[in-house]
């Protein structure tokens, strides 16, 4: 039977795991509150400049032949203005530690039937992404970076963008925030590439001033890093909007638990009374009896 102690020992532990989880939640509200702002003013932005990306690679057939002619290229798929490797990429952006929710998860299943299914390279930013994938049984080679879940490294962004830039067609995987309770898995091109199933014909057309090889090498180069930078910013949005509901959930839980544990503590109480009750009429009877 449970002791008077063991139960206030109980209780005691619990109301600090609230407390915990409670400044957790504080944290992740306000880093949420910080970083949403700016990745939603910046979402349509780089939206819009990833498509026009997309359709300055794909327009002007013509200028395009003519330029292939001049540097004696005869697939269309090889032109581009820096050097690549001719592969596919796709890049799981994860975390390095717990309590995000399931997006995290999420994403990395996306990310797992995506380079099932395609001959591509991997790469893998974050330990939890890397924990998940060795596990999986997965036997096949991959590259692994690290990143802060709640700030920038320019010096470890430098790096991955070196390593990924190299690849004609790069696709991050991340966990894009919607609303603050809906977080959900998403692929997203960065190279001036749809995903094949997004695909579709171009009617638009530029003018390329000065011309379209110095247009490209700064859309290669520049927006490319763009376009991950807000990658990784979208992925962390999601990710403190992900902890916080999570943790929301289980406060709310250990709130549930914490009422069971102060009914089991009013319960020995009680026993604790009726106990005392008892052994002072025992006493009185015993009393009477030898009076």
């Amino acid at each position: 039977m449970i002791t008077k102690k063991e139960v206030a020992e109980k209780f005691n532990r619990i109301s600090t795991l609230k407390n915990v989880l409670e400044t957790y939640e504080e944290v992740a509200a306000t880093r949420m509150q910080n970083t949403r702002s700016s990745v939603l003013v910046s979402r349509l932005f780089i939206e819009e400049l990833n498509l026009i990306f997309q359709e300055v690679k794909s327009s002007y057939r013509a200028e395009i032949l003519r330029l292939m002619k001049n540097k004696k290229i005869k697939n269309p798929e090889e032109l581009t203005f820096i050097e690549r490797n001719g592969k596919t990429l796709y890049v799981l952006l994860s975390s390095n530690t717990g309590l995000y929710g399931d997006v995290v998860k999420e994403s990395f299943n996306l990310f797992l039937d995506l380079i099932k299914k395609e001959d591509a390279d991997a790469a893998i930013i974050g330990r939890i992404g890397i924990e998940l994938f060795e596990s999986s049984g997965i036997k096949k080679p991959y590259f692994k970076f690290e990143l802060p879940d709640s700030s920038v490294d320019n010096e470890s962004l430098k790096k991955i963008i070196e390593h990924i830039i190299q690849y004609k067609k790069v696709f991050i995987v991340y966990g894009r925030f919607e609303t603050i309770m809906s977080q959900k898995p998403i692929v997203t091109g960065i190279s001036g590439d749809p995903l094949a199933q997004e695909q579709t014909e171009n009617k638009v057309k530029y003018f390329f001033e000065p011309d379209l090889d110095k247009i490209m090498k700064f859309f290669e180069a520049q927006i490319f890093a763009s376009l991950f930078e807000q990658t990784v910013f979208e992925s962390q949005l999601a990710k403190f909007a992900s902890r916080m509901t999570s943790l929301e959930l289980r406060v709310e839980n250990i709130k549930d638990i914490l009422k069971k544990v102060a009914l089991e503590k009013e319960k020995v109480r009680h026993r604790i009374i009726n106990k005392k009750q008892l052994e002072t009429f025992s006493s009185m009877a015993l009393w009477g009896q030898n009076g």
